[in-house]
């Protein structure tokens, strides 16, 4: 498998930066980071790789808002200690009716259901008086070093969307730069735009089913109607 210091050089190639006594302008941090955030873009429109993970996790007692913990990039489920705990939105909590003045001072014996909160939180419901293990179940992070990164970290895509990544990562240099080379460098994000979509849809005929990242389930794409 493919790591991030193997995409390197081609990254620097297209920045124009020379390698031959090491980068000048951009230092192997930024790159490595602007690789890295190449992969979770990718995931997040393309929808894979979804490597599940399963990883025991201590919900906090006294308090509705956990932390999704470092590995886990979106959360898909929750088992608790007798069944699984029912997913439901922050819009069904806003709606519900509590036994408290509203559903965040609400505390049980055991939680009932769970939602989303964005990419780093969740909510439980209700809020448990003591700490309380469940089994989390979610989509793995395409790099679960900490930075800055090594480059050792493994590319968890196919060969074929290393040139999206690049085009990606190119691009999110470019920022520094700023300027024309900034604006020069929005016909690689296009390009990485359209290398996406084409990967999706290439995706969907293999595999209808997709994690959707905004309310961490699972939701079927179109199906497949013709080879």
């Amino acid at each position: 498998m493919a790591t991030i210091s193997t995409l390197l050089p081609y990254l620097y190639s297209r920045v124009d930066e020379s390698v031959e006594n090491g980068p000048v302008f951009w230092s192997q941090n930024e790159a490595t980071s602007a690789l890295m955030e190449a992969m979770c873009d990718l995931l997040l429109l393309v929808g894979r790789p979804d490597m599940i993970v399963s990883v025991p996790f201590e919900v906090q007692p006294n308090t509705p808002f956990q932390i999704v913990p470092k590995g886990v990039f979106a959360v898909t489920g929750l088992q608790g200690p007798v069944s699984e705990v029912w997913k439901v939105t922050l819009q069904d909590l806003d709606g519900a009716q509590v036994a408290g003045p509203d559903w965040e001072q609400d505390i049980g014996d055991s939680i009932t259901t769970w939602a989303p909160l964005g990419f780093t939180k969740f909510i439980v419901h209700p809020s448990v008086a003591q700490a309380q293990t469940v089994l989390l179940t979610g989509i793995a992070s395409p790099v679960t070093d900490m930075w800055p990164y090594g480059g050792s970290e493994a590319v968890p895509f196919h060969s074929e969307t290393f040139q999206a990544l690049e085009k990606y990562a190119a691009s999110y240099l470019q920022f520094k730069a700023g300027g024309g080379d900034f604006k020069a460098s929005m016909a690689d994000y296009e390009s990485y735009l359209a290398d996406a979509k084409r990967m999706t849809a290439l995706e969907n005929r293999r595999d209808p089913f997709v994690f959707s990242g905004s309310v961490g389930a699972q939701i079927v794409a179109n199906p497949t109607t013709q080879r």
